[in-house]
């Protein structure tokens, strides 16, 4: 009677299979799924191609848990599915737990009894998921950044290097041409990166004392032009009584007035775009000072005010407007990070108005750094300076050594490989290693720790300078703790290289 009982009431049935690498079942008992011997297991339900990977590995056990399959009655039941391989020849064997009862009383015990216990379990149960994608994202970011940046350093070097041949207008015209497009893609791929840094959680402001109506002259100036070039006017009202030298991030204030400037100027067909910056207040030795941009453009309802601030977002599709949907996303997050926002105000067909307060630090020991005049850059003696680039892209190689050619002072070598860089450094005597951080099969940084730990003095020394898309903190502090000297970010000019070359060549 009791086995009766226990077939008429089962509290849990297990299938066993065994299969083959591929997935074929060569055995099975049949509990759960029937007839399916020469079936592929992925024919059963979908979740079983996701084992493939787990079959090659030798002598593993795999619990999946909470996993709802469908039955030949068409019929849910949610199992535990074990995947256990063995060492020797002996095929893998798979094991279907049908727990249907056992999850649905654990559920609503559950739920009864806390069911924010519940929301914490399940985000636990996806956060190893989510670190993966973020860390695959991430990697991706980086790879897509660096391989665009080499052959943008190339349009850039020989941008410059045609600008100073004997061109005629129509050829100087298509230069501009190039040129444009070279900075905007060039915006693009910083602002790729910004959207990673911010949802990684690296992206800081970096407070120094700046004088803020020279930055915002500076940006007048430059939206001025873009202004007139597409028949508008800018109107830019700067209060007077603005402090001269305060603490904040030069750099990233820069980036927000930018963001909502090009958005203006993008977005406006016919009319103005009105820059207005004023003072609030001053207190506990902070300013607040409140930026305004209005447009008379084609404006936003207010249903679509929020997504404009949603990253890859672009609400109106017309090819007109170009753009990957970064800037305002980017912008806001920058203005959040001094504890403020962005208010707009906008009406459809009329325009809109963007606007933010932030505070900036003031200091009476504040004093801006003195600014260098500029000048040609050249070599500081007539010497023949000994240069090794490490690099694998032909086209940052033949941009470096046609920048080092043009002046005349330089003798350029280049290696390709990693592991060729310390016998090269031990058969010849350079006074500085230029050195791509992502090479093929090792990196920059290790590369110079080597560099750092061979036994003759002066290799120790040598300067080593990076070529490199990936300048976030961390990156940063590894490339010094690995004894790199400075980097150079890509893309990069002749000013850039040849300015930062010559300060360490001394």
């Amino acid at each position: 009677m009791l086995d009766n009982y226990k077939k008429e009431h089962p509290q849990s049935v297990n299938q066993y299979m065994i299969v083959q690498l591929d997935g074929t079942i060569t055995e099975s008992d049949d509990v759960i799924y029937k007839n399916i011997v020469g079936e592929n297991i992925s024919e059963i339900h979908p979740f079983f191609e996701s084992i493939h990977e787990a079959l090659q590995e030798k002598n593993k056990r795999h619990v999946f848990s909470c996993i709802h399959l469908t039955d030949q009655n068409n019929q849910t039941i949610i199992t535990d599915i074990v995947v256990k391989t063995f060492d020797n020849d002996k095929l893998p064997m798979i094991v279907i737990l049908d727990l249907t009862l056992h999850y649905d009383n654990y559920q609503t015990t559950a739920q009864v009894r806390n069911e924010s216990v519940i929301n914490s379990q399940i985000l636990e149960l996806k956060n190893d998921y989510l670190q993966e994608k973020e860390a695959f994202k991430n990697a991706f970011i980086a790879n897509f950044s660096h391989e665009l940046r080499d052959p943008l350093t190339g349009i850039l070097t020989f941008s410059d290097i045609l600008k100073k041949t004997g061109l005629n207008d129509e050829q100087l015209n298509y230069l501009k041409v190039i040129d444009s497009s070279s900075s905007y893609l060039k915006q693009l791929i910083e602002d790729i990166l910004d959207i990673s840094k911010i949802e990684a959680g690296k992206l800081e402001l970096v407070i120094t004392p700046f004088d803020i109506r020279e930055l915002l002259e500076d940006i007048k100036k430059g939206f001025k032009i873009k202004a007139e070039q597409k028949g508008l006017e800018l109107i830019t009202n700067f209060n007077n009584n603005l402090p001269l030298i305060v603490g904040g991030d030069p750099l990233r204030l820069r980036q927000v007035i930018n963001n909502l400037l090009e958005n203006a100027i993008k977005f406006t067909e016919v009319g103005t775009i009105t820059f207005n910056v004023s003072l609030n207040q001053i207190r506990a030795q902070k300013a607040s000072i409140h930026f305004q941009i209005i447009d008379t453009g084609i404006g936003i309802t207010e249903d679509d005010v929020e997504q404009i601030f949603t990253s890859f977002t672009q609400l109106n599709k017309a090819s007109t407007y170009k753009g990957a949907g970064l800037g305002l996303a980017i912008a806001k997050h920058l203005v959040s990070l001094t504890d403020s926002k962005i208010s707009v105000d906008s009406t459809l067909g009329e325009g809109s108005t963007f606007s933010t307060n932030i505070n900036f630090k003031l200091d009476h020991n504040y004093k801006l750094k003195s600014k260098k005049k500029t000048k040609e850059i050249k070599p500081k003696s007539d010497k023949k300076y000994s240069i090794l680039l490490v690099e694998d892209s032909e086209i940052t190689q033949l941009s470096i050594l046609k920048i080092l050619a043009s002046k005349g002072n330089y003798f350029l070598d280049i290696v390709t490989k990693g592991e060729d860089v310390v016998p090269r450094i031990e058969q010849s005597e350079f006074d500085l290693i230029l050195m791509d951080i992502k090479l093929p099969n090792s990196y920059g940084d290790e590369i110079t720790k080597l560099i750092r730990k061979m036994p003759d003095r002066d290799h120790k020394k040598t300067p080593v300078i990076a070529l490199t898309a990936r300048v976030f903190k961390d990156d940063l502090r590894r490339y010094k703790k690995a004894g790199i000297n400075d980097v150079i970010k890509k893309p990069f000019d002749e000013d850039a290289l040849l300015s930062k070359i010559e300060e360490y060549l001394k």
